[in-house]
């Protein structure tokens, strides 16, 4: 089973209401954006998509997000100061970069830049679901750990 199918609300009055995942998109491609989409309304996630990374700057500071996905291909932005302004936007939120590659080099400059990983373009549902499985165990582990 699926991390995000335990967190998932299952209809029982008796169980806490269960926070919606977070997600900003920061500049998605339209087929990476229905895959996004259709995976949001089956687990519930709040998705807010932004079209350009001046507008991703603004959400990013007036809400909190779980999981801010930049895609590699910015137009007008290299990606690396739009991770970094993300990054000093909202803190708590973990970045991953959305390209199409994805080796040591790219992977070593995405964590110099304050991102938490990569996610290989075109989105598939099942890499995206392990992403948030592992954002999601890893916020638990440091809340857990801090009380």
């Amino acid at each position: 089973m699926w991390c995000t199918e335990w967190f998932k609300k299952r209809g029982d009055s008796t169980a806490e209401p269960v926070e919606q995942f977070r997600i900003l998109a920061v500049s998605i491609f339209l087929d990476d954006r229905f895959v996004l989409e259709r995976a949001g309304n089956r687990y519930g996630w709040h998705l807010c998509f932004s079209g350009s990374p001046n507008d991703a700057f603004r959400l990013a500071s007036a809400s909190d997000f779980d999981l801010i996905l930049c895609d590699r291909n910015q137009p007008g932005y290299p990606w690396r100061e739009v991770m970094d302004c993300l990054a000093a936007n909202s803190p708590r939120s973990s970045i991953v970069l959305i390209s199409p590659t994805k080796d040591d080099y790219l992977w070593d400059d995405v964590l110099t830049h304050q991102g938490f990983d990569i996610l290989i373009r075109p989105l598939c549902e099942q890499r995206v679901l392990r992403m948030i499985d592992t954002v999601r165990f890893l916020s638990l582990t440091a809340s857990c750990s801090s009380t």
